[in-house]
């Protein structure tokens, strides 16, 4: 046979040897693949519309919770709490879209002894198309996974344990964390104690639609700013960690000497009582003991509303009359007795009977700096329970407005460096500190600044 025509055979032997080996190759590698796709395909526990489920069951041996959606809110059948509906909507998230990162093989009585599933955790979740199940059993030792089973499906699967842990059945995860189940409009009263004795007591009043203190502070202004910027957030935190159910021994948290006290009341004509506990040591986290029951812990910071005074809620600067609209005052410091009028338009003013030219800008700003240094009371603290006369006041002046109605400021001495502030006669439950009447930027500071400029010294 020719040579050529036998080097042609066998090169065409070699390849369909090559061809045929690469087939084989080949189908081996799409066989591999699709296994892979079927295993990817298993380890989908489950898919479904995460906002479609209407039940929730967390249940481990005779121990069992059934949280049903009532219109957009969870609520436990039994009633016996509220529930966190974080929590829920997260479960229902979570499980949407379960997918297992490890699969151990077909289920066996050895395994499920072996992963702690013979008596596991169990969910189920119930939407428009039926129930999924799931079982949590142990953790790995890794701590990296959960091991678990579902129904419907064969194998024993293993879930990360970040997520797989909000599975396992705890009551306090399903309770409500929410300090209080009030929105900032379904808030009446908040009260606070010290030693058994009202610290502050704040009330709403819906026609209004503003905050008031008791009446011993109604000659003052209360900053409705304030008090909704602290009560929106008290009405806004959730527990860092919730502890102790049932709490029996008031002494174990710190709860026999707290550290502050409350009761928050909603127009609902429902109310909370909080007990807080701080330690020294611990700047950062604080107990609360809500309904005597139940023990969370918060962040300190929040929970400083019950250490709050009235001062706190106040407007620390009280301006009795404005410069712009006063015609004229009366002034007694420091022995002097004087009187001014004004006609701020016109930039002019008699004082002590002395026509002073006051259209320089200089001149006009201290006459105003001057005035406004005893107008504006900047008030330190309040003190209801005092019961100062209206006798040899440290500083008294009557402001003349231009409609022709008048003001009053007394300011009489009291304990240490304060003066109480007496307006129109009555005292108003606050006081001032002495840097207001001396020292730098005080009454008499641009008192002898406004004579000595316009010559009156």
């Amino acid at each position: 046979m020719n040579k050529k025509i036998i080097a042609l055979i066998v090169l065409l032997l070699m390849a369909a040897a090559s061809i045929g080996t690469m087939l084989f190759f080949k189908g081996r590698v799409k066989e591999n693949e699709r296994k892979q796709q079927e295993q990817l395909d298993d380890n989908v526990l489950f898919s479904f519309d995460p906002y479609s489920p209407t039940q929730l069951v967390f249940s481990k041996d005779t121990e069992s919770y059934t949280c049903r959606l009532d219109g957009e809110k969870w609520v436990l059948d039994s009633g016996d709490f509220a529930v966190d509906q974080t929590y829920c909507q997260l479960v229902c998230t979570y499980c949407s879209n379960l997918t297992a990162a490890e699969s151990y093989g077909e289920i066996t009585d050895e395994k499920l002894k072996m992963y702690g599933l013979d008596t596991p955790d169990k969910v189920e979740i119930t939407e428009p198309n039926g129930t999924h199940t799931i079982y949590i059993g142990n953790q790995s030792p890794t701590n990296d996974y959960f091991y678990v089973t579902v129904d419907g499906k064969k194998n024993v699967y293993a879930v990360d344990a970040q997520h797989g842990s909000v599975l396992k059945l705890d009551r306090l995860l399903i309770k409500n964390k929410e300090l209080l189940p009030y929105t900032l409009y379904d808030l009446k009263e908040v009260i606070t104690y010290k030693d058994g004795k009202v610290l502050c007591d704040l009330t709403y009043d819906k026609e209004s639609d503003s905050w008031s203190l008791p009446a011993a502070y109604s000659l003052l202004t209360l900053d409705q700013t304030k008090v909704t910027s602290v009560f929106n957030n008290i009405v806004r935190i959730e527990a860092e960690e919730m502890m102790d159910e049932k709490l029996t021994d008031l002494s174990k948290y710190g709860f026999d000497k707290p550290y502050g006290e409350a009761v928050v009341k909603g127009i609902d004509g429902t109310e909370h009582r909080l007990l807080v506990s701080a330690k020294d040591n611990d700047p950062t986290y604080c107990f609360v003991l809500v309904d005597g029951e139940q023990v969370e812990m918060y962040y300190r910071s929040d929970l400083e509303f019950t250490q709050k005074l009235p001062y706190d809620y106040i407007a620390e600067n009280v301006n009795v009359m404005t410069f712009s609209n006063a015609s004229g005052f009366s002034f007694k410091f420091q022995g002097g007795d004087d009187i001014c009028k004004l006609d701020t338009e016109n930039k002019e003013c008699t004082y002590n009977g002395r026509s002073l030219d006051i259209s320089a800008s200089e001149k006009y700003l201290a006459l105003n700096n001057f005035y406004n240094s005893f107008s504006v009371l900047k008030l330190t603290g309040t003190d209801t329970d005092a019961k100062p006369e209206l006798k040899d006041p440290a500083l008294s002046a009557e402001l003349e407005s231009k409609d022709g109605s008048s003001k009053k400021i007394d300011l009489v001495k009291g304990s240490g460096t304060d003066y109480y502030v007496f307006i129109d006669g009555k005292y108003t439950g606050a006081y001032v500190d002495e840097t207001m009447l001396t020292g730098r930027n005080s009454v008499s500071d641009f008192y002898l600044k406004f004579k000595k400029l316009t010559g009156l010294e």
